[in-house]
């Protein structure tokens, strides 16, 4: 074989084998048991890229290429997830402004707390920063936007999104009895649920255990938490660039997926707006479709990263960073709850 089409082939099978096990992990999701807690095809692609990369000598052949997968894949996701973030109920709602105090408030607090408990349990700035903003905003999308910014170590990547995930789980059984102890029920329980509980799947299927009312408030609020994750993103940049801290890197102020991200949600919430006709059908909508292939491209990251991970080195911090994403998403919840009582 030509020399030359011997290295484009082995660049290729980085690509080729995260693109496999992508499919494997969207093929797989509908064998499983269908309920809110079920693994979304991003995590399972996660899952399957650790048992892989496990492999004798698989990680050594293709650590640094699937790096660079992960590193090329993860703007172009969030910049498709984009065209599925529909910002008109945030506008009609007519609690716009009280709902963003609260969720402006609460994202501060969970923040804070982050990087508090990440020093006291000694993390690192990095891996808390993504606990920050997996709790603080909209769970895997919101770390993973954020990552270019902090540059984490491929460790610190997969260990804060395991724990915003399984977080997202406990949070889904365990907000509903615990907010009832306090009084907060029905449409208060679906914002409360819509303000703290990571991923979107999650926040609405908790919402719903508030009642059948609580739903469409705990979807409101977790749309005004994603809609923030553009100034997060912004605000974590322009931090550690400021302050020179970990992970701060030179040039633009504004990463050019971010600004994508906000064109891809505008013009397709002028789309809901002045043509519903065009998200509508048997079939998806081209956004629909765009919406869809940023889902498949994260698990392709996903699973670019989870070959890379080194297990033993997870085993070793995987308990702090499990503590510290527990105590802050705690943090979260006991500042919000007062908030929702007081305000909305």
């Amino acid at each position: 074989m030509d020399p030359r089409t011997r290295i484009k082939l082995l660049s290729l099978a980085p690509w080729a084998l995260s693109a496999g096990l992508a499919v494997a992990a969207v093929l797989l999701r509908p064998q499983l048991p269908q309920a809110s807690w079920t693994p979304s095809a991003s995590v399972l692609a996660l899952a399957l890229g650790v048992l892989t990369g496990s492999l004798p000598g698989l990680r050594a052949a293709v650590g640094a290429g699937v790096k660079k997968v992960s590193k090329t894949s993860i703007p172009w996701a969030i910049v498709a997830i984009g065209s599925g973030l529909d910002l008109g109920p945030l506008v009609r709602s007519g609690q716009l402004g009280a709902g963003l105090l609260v969720v402006v408030a609460a994202m501060l607090i969970a923040f804070g707390a982050a990087l508090l408990f990440g020093k006291l349990f000694g993390i690192g700035p990095r891996a808390s920063l993504l606990l920050g903003a997996g709790t603080a905003v909209c769970g895997n999308s919101a770390i993973m936007a954020v990552a270019p910014s902090v540059d984490p170590s491929d460790e610190e990547l997969g260990l804060s999104l395991g724990v915003i995930n399984l977080l997202g789980v406990v949070m889904l059984f365990a907000l509903p009895p615990a907010a009832g102890f306090f009084g907060v029920e029905g449409d208060r329980g679906g914002a409360l649920a819509g303000l703290t509980v990571h991923a979107v799947p999650q926040a609405i299927a908790t919402g719903e255990a508030f009642g059948e009312g609580a739903l469409q408030w705990a979807t409101l609020y977790k749309l005004l938490r994603v809609a923030m994750l553009v100034p997060v993103v912004l605000i974590v940049g322009y931090a550690l660039r400021r302050g020179g801290g970990v992970g701060s890197k030179s040039g633009p102020g504004v990463p050019w997926f971010v600004s994508a991200f906000v064109v891809a949600a505008v013009v397709r919430s002028a789309c809901e707006a002045l043509a519903p006709e065009s998200l509508g059908g048997d079939a998806l909508s081209a956004w629909g479709w765009a919406r869809e292939a940023g889902r498949f491209i994260l698990a392709v990251a996903l699973a670019a990263i989870g070959v890379s991970l080194d297990p033993a080195a997870l085993i070793r911090v995987g308990p702090r960073v499990l503590a510290v994403g527990a105590a802050a998403v705690t943090a979260l919840v006991a500042a919000t709850l007062p908030l929702v009582l007081w305000l909305l």
